[in-house]
């Protein structure tokens, strides 16, 4: 059925000040067990959300709207040196405003697929022009895929989840790895979408894990848990994934004292999250031989790890070797290496067994790795599979729509615990949190005057997402929300 793009529009939601501070996995810990952390001097994240919209007609002249967001994460998207936070972030909203405007020349359209295959093209051609990585230009090109999707699935009425059962999507694989010609995703896809997640709890460099290491004048007393302890007894928590630094004498440390909170749950299940930061892979493998002689119960409860290794020593066949070695033991994802939508498919005869799904890095992408993974399982009889990662996920938008996709890749659990550093749901408009509890009562409980997520027994429970549309159930208050051309950052 063809398509037309009539107009897109891009906002920015602005967001109250963080309740907690959070540190990514490359700044080293200093001091104890539960270390303090060297504060950053740049700016770390703008106080805002990115919100699209996109309006799409089709023949019969109807017309839908569609929505997507996210956080602008430029220092995740972009870790190189030569340009400071602000710079970044300008970059990066000027490749996202390109993309708007590959989109808004390329109309017309006969599946979301095709439109999505040629924009992303041409958006990390420009990604190359500009000088940006490859994952920059995956998430600007994300972000108005979403919105397209969206939009086509409102035009039709049914959720994502049955778009794609009934291939009203256009998904074409082979398309992208030709190897994958024959393989229909309606044969392999769930035969319902999966509607309940373990959440996986980010425990970042500067997160307190017992009580005595928040001390009283440092706490924040806003009701809410604040050390790992506190969120394990309030939420049930069994998944957690863990922020290490490259420094292998700390991470070791502090690890050994998570893991002194996290043995007392019911069957833990352990992430490692390197962030890129180890640039060695011999000391790599000297860290996972160390992780394993002096904490063997928590290794042996340890899922895999995730993007140890800088993004390019990633890719460089040399580790080949050492990566298989230590694969045998423990499985490797990547996550920052990820940029290509063959980044996978190169990463895996290296040794690395899976990739992250993000939305933020294309969700056609997470579709085709999915065919990709089946396929090299049969090829190979080696594991290969996707994790549910995105620490920076906020209601409604993008949030919503990760759980959608998560539940049509059938991932059991994610990392998705951005709230545990804002206070709830305090973002939204009051008018948008009356109708996520109308609509989403599973999703959201009320305490305090506020909405959070309700996780219960460490499981968050989404069923109301199977709705017209990729997850998003009602319209954003967009008047709430600034232009993006408008928006002045504040750090």
């Amino acid at each position: 059925m063809p398509y037309r793009i009539e107009s897109i529009e891009v906002f920015v939601r602005e967001t109250p000040p963080g309740r907690m501070d959070f540190v990514l996995g490359k700044q080293k810990p200093t001091g104890g067990p539960s270390p303090a952390v060297k504060p950053s001097t740049g700016k770390r994240r703008p106080r805002g959300i990115l919100v699209c919209r996109m309006i799409i007609s089709d023949a019969q002249g109807r017309i839908a709207w569609g929505a997507s967001g996210d956080r602008p994460s430029f220092g995740w998207l972009d870790k190189r040196p030569k340009y400071d936070s602000a710079a970044k972030l300008d970059r990066l909203l000027r490749l996202v405003e390109a993309a708007r405007r590959v989109y808004l020349s390329n109309p017309k359209f006969t599946t979301p697929f095709e439109l999505w295959h040629r924009c992303l093209t041409e958006v990390q051609r420009l990604g190359r022009e500009m000088d940006h990585e490859a994952l920059s230009a995956s998430y600007a090109s994300a972000l108005f895929e979403r919105a397209m999707i969206d939009a086509v699935c409102r035009l039709h009425e049914l959720p994502l989840f049955e778009m794609l059962r009934q291939e009203k999507l256009g998904l074409d694989p082979a398309r992208v790895f030709p190897e994958l010609k024959g393989i229909r995703f309606l044969k392999i896809m769930p035969r319902r979408p999966r509607t309940h997640f373990f959440i996986r709890h980010t425990i970042g460099l500067g997160d307190p894990i017992l009580a005595a290491d928040q001390p009283k004048e440092k706490r924040v007393n806003d009701g809410e848990p604040e050390t790992l302890e506190e969120y394990i007894r309030q939420d049930g928590l069994r998944y957690f994934k863990v922020k290490v630094s490259g420094d292998a004498k700390a991470d070791l440390d502090r690890l050994e004292h998570i893991w002194s909170a996290v043995v007392r749950t019911e069957q833990p299940i352990v992430t490692l999250d390197g962030n890129e930061s180890a640039k060695d892979i011999d000391a790599f493998a000297k860290f996972v031989e160390q992780f394993e002689n002096r904490i063997p119960g928590m290794f042996q409860h340890t899922a895999f790890i995730e993007q140890p290794l800088t993004r390019s020593v990633t890719h460089d066949p040399g580790t080949a070797k050492t990566i298989r070695r230590i694969s045998e033991k423990k499985q490797l994802i990547i996550d920052e290496a990820d940029g290509e939508t063959n980044s996978f498919h190169h990463a895996f005869p290296i040794g690395y067994s899976g990739t992250s799904h993000k939305n933020c890095k294309g969700f056609f992408k997470s579709l085709v790795n999915f065919c990709l993974c089946h396929h090299l399982m049969d090829k190979t009889g080696r594991n290969a599979f996707q994790s549910g990662e995105d620490l920076s996920l906020m209601s409604l938008v993008p949030l919503h729509q990760d759980f959608a996709a998560l539940g049509v890749l059938n991932i059991s659990h994610c990392e998705r615990n951005g709230h545990h550093y804002s206070y709830g749901q305090g973002h939204l408009t009051e008018r948008e949190k009356i109708l996520a509890g109308e609509h989403h009562p599973e999703i959201y409980t009320k305490r305090r005057g506020e909405l959070f997520l309700n996780i219960r027994n460490g499981e968050l429970f989404c069923d109301s997402l199977q709705c017209a549309g990729f997850g998003v159930r009602f319209e954003p208050e967009w008047a709430a929300m600034r232009p993006l051309g408008r928006w002045k950052p504040v750090w």
